[in-house]
């Protein structure tokens, strides 16, 4: 059955938790695994995904179908990020300078010491892009998504995707060049 079908079984009210949990199954992993790009903490991720999950219940009903579902998928697990990430910028403003200072005192576990250096790098390359930037460099470089299916996403043009990604590689290439 097609997510189309499915979105329209759950707006008909004709098995709607079928439907939901067809679209769940479905659509569960890649959701998961584009919010977690985006805060690299899998607590995190669980819970956004959470989130996304229950907006897109309680939305369905309105999602007229003018766009793919993964499409629009995806734009909501986007602001749901974005949103946790600022949520999580003021919690944690005042603390920052704190948390740095003890993770700097902490000993390395067995599993980060199994992960190589270039590992390390590029991680703390791509936690250091802006929010957007990361997000579009995820969906670019490892997904290969397509500008056009990014700009929706995003909600930004296709030249803005173009223009995030390049800028995204400029960082990455200096801050991995510095690293």
């Amino acid at each position: 059955m097609t997510d189309q079908a499915l979105i329209t079984q759950f707006q008909n009210g004709d098995a709607k938790e079928h439907a939901f949990t067809q679209l769940l199954k479905r659509h569960r992993e890649p959701v998961f695994f584009q919010i977690k790009k985006m805060v690299l903490e899998h607590a995190d991720a669980d819970d956004i995904a959470q989130a996304v999950w229950i907006k897109v219940w309680n939305k369905l009903d309105g999602f007229k179908q003018e766009s793919a579902f993964s499409t629009w998928l995806f734009r909501v697990a986007y602001n749901e990020t974005l949103n946790f990430i600022a949520q999580k910028k003021r919690i944690q403003a005042q603390t920052k300078q704190n948390q740095l200072d003890q993770d700097a005192t902490q000993p390395m576990t067995h599993h980060s010491i199994k992960e190589s250096d270039i590992q390390i790098k590029l991680e703390r390359a791509i936690a250091e892009l802006p929010e957007k930037q990361r997000f579009v460099f995820m969906l670019r470089y490892f997904d290969a998504f397509d500008y056009e299916k990014i700009a929706s996403i995003t909600g930004t043009t296709v030249g803005g995707a173009k223009a995030n990604y390049h800028q995204a590689v400029k960082k990455m290439t200096e801050l991995l060049h510095n690293a």
